[in-house]
């Protein structure tokens, strides 16, 4: 994410400063996740609503449900060498 990057801050050091499992900050990015999304607002020093705004309504209360196109589809490894001849 630019903005981080920007900050001096990597998904990994999100959580480890806020002491959140491993890549919750990065899934946070591609999907709806609260703690990932308060732990990188408070890193930017801004609201979560700033950053997602699709994830939350006008008064920044956050959506619940959250609506399906707040959901990236995730990427699949496909490794082939299942068909190749060792």
């Amino acid at each position: 994410m630019f903005l981080l990057n920007r900050a001096g801050w990597t998904f990994m050091e999100v959580d480890r400063a806020f002491e959140l499992a491993p890549s919750t900050a990065s899934k946070a990015a591609g999907y709806p996740h609260l703690n990932g999304e308060l732990a990188i607002a408070k890193a930017l020093k801004t609201s979560p609503s700033q950053i997602w705004p699709s994830r939350f309504d006008a008064s920044g209360k956050r959506l619940k449900p959250q609506p399906s196109q707040n959901y990236k589809p995730r990427r699949r490894i496909r490794h082939c060498q299942k068909r190749r001849a060792a």
